[in-house]
């Protein structure tokens, strides 16, 4: 810039009013000094012209004889790792399955008998006791039906104490007659009676003797044909019994799915109820985790970040041939959640005893494999492990490292083999 400006200058005629100014900084060892500014006013002389280029001549030395900035190096910092102590730990792993939960009682009901739907007390979202009436079907026929089997248990009833009567009877009747065919044989011993008196009084004995068979076995089937009234007396009030659904537990109405005026059949469901008192969680474990259980066995269940206490109700012992699978139930109490929320439960496996285990943020996973850093000095070596099972916080490691072996516990990614670090102890953090 200032050979640019030296040439300009050089060409101004002496003669010339001319107006110049130069800017710039100058810079000395590194340092900016402040902006200068020369001016060229009204160069007219020679003279002038000769000191405005003995400036610019000492700011060009200047520039040219500033010394070159030397460039420092700095040592490079050794970065600060937090290493532990491997050792030997007991552990208990765990395993979360999630699924919904749903009433642990639940029921689809129908009525046993066709007929046309007379009453509907209920609707859906309301709550009902064990026994309280749900649908009722027009009753007309199966109320005579019961009076006529009722009538016909009365009837007999009658029958069978006749018979009774009759019997003490004809078998009186019978000792009489007997006692008097003895003593006209006796008579006509001495000639004394007829013969043909002697026949009839035989004819009416056997005419006594058949009525009291008959007599008597019409008594002693008296209770099988009693039996039958009852029982047709009996299905006639159950019949007119099942014209009313009841509900078979305490619980919510959750649907109704026929009006009044509908006829419904036996196999056609009417009413679904449910009781929410107590949830159940369904879930599939695998072989290992269904070992591990037992029923009865108390178990922890979340629910939007609140934990409950479980119970395992039911555990399937025979897998299912297709997924080999173990179907689970877990119970929890319905006052703290709802039907249809999703639940986990962290089911406790087989313990495991002293085994080597780092912190999870420990483990550095490339491209499949697992690595860990183990402080050697102040020298770091990376170590290929072969994981083991997470517990909570931890990883087990089956194989690569010893129980007195300390390694970097976090910030793992940024470190690589052989570095130099600054080892702290993490339990001092």
């Amino acid at each position: 810039m200032l050979r640019s400006i030296m040439g300009k200058l050089c060409q101004v005629n002496p003669g010339l009013s001319a107006r110049w100014q130069v800017r710039g900084k100058i810079a000395y060892n590194g340092c900016n000094f402040k902006h200068f500014t020369i001016s060229v006013l009204s160069i007219k002389s020679g003279t002038q012209l000769a000191v405005l280029a003995a400036m610019l001549g000492a700011v060009v030395m200047l520039l040219l004889t500033a010394p070159a900035k030397t460039p420092e190096l700095q040592q490079g910092i050794v970065p600060v790792v937090q290493v532990a102590t491997v050792g030997l730990h007991d552990l208990v792993p765990t395993e979360v399955v999630s699924g919904r939960l749903e009433p642990a009682r639940k029921a689809s009901l129908h009525f046993e008998l066709a007929g046309q739907v007379a009453a509907r007390p209920v609707e859906p979202g309301q709550s009902v006791q064990a026994g309280e009436p749900l649908l009722g079907l027009a009753s007309g026929d199966y109320e005579d039906a019961l009076a006529e089997a009722s009538a016909q248990l009365a009837q007999e009833t009658r029958n069978i104490q006749r018979d009774r009567e009759l019997l003490q009877l004809s078998k009186s009747n019978y000792a009489l007659q007997k006692k008097d065919l003895d003593r006209l044989l006796k008579l006509g011993e001495d000639s004394l009676v007829s013969k043909s008196r002697l026949d009839e009084t035989r004819i009416k004995l056997i005419q006594l003797e058949s009525e009291v068979a008959q007599l008597a076995s019409s008594v002693a089937s008296a209770d099988s044909r009693m039996a039958l009234k009852e029982a047709a007396r009996n299905r006639a009030a159950r019949d007119l019994g099942r014209t009313q659904l009841l509900a078979p537990f305490a619980g919510t109405v959750n649907a109704v799915h026929v009006q009044i005026g509908d006829y419904v059949t036996p196999s056609q469901a009417v009413v679904d109820l449910v009781d929410a008192a107590s949830l159940d969680l369904y879930a599939e474990v695998r072989g290992n985790v269904a070992q591990s259980l037992v029923q009865g066995q108390v178990v922890p269940v979340t629910v939007e970040d609140i934990q409950l206490p479980g119970e395992v109700i039911a555990l399937q012992i025979n897998p299912d041939p297709e997924t080999f699978t173990h179907a689970l139930r877990v119970r929890v109490a319905g006052d703290s959640a709802r039907p249809g929320q999703v639940a986990q439960v962290r089911l406790p496996l087989r313990e495991r005893r002293s085994v080597t285990a780092v912190p999870s943020t420990a483990v550095l996973f490339d491209e499949g494999r697992a690595y860990v850093f183990r402080v050697e000095g102040d020298t770091l070596q990376q170590v290929e492990v072969r994981p083991g099972a997470r517990v909570d916080g931890l990883q087990i490691v089956l194989q690569g490292l010893a129980a007195s072996d300390r390694v970097v516990t976090r910030d793992v990614a940024a470190l690589s083999h052989g570095q130099q670090v600054q080892a702290v102890d993490a339990a001092a953090e």
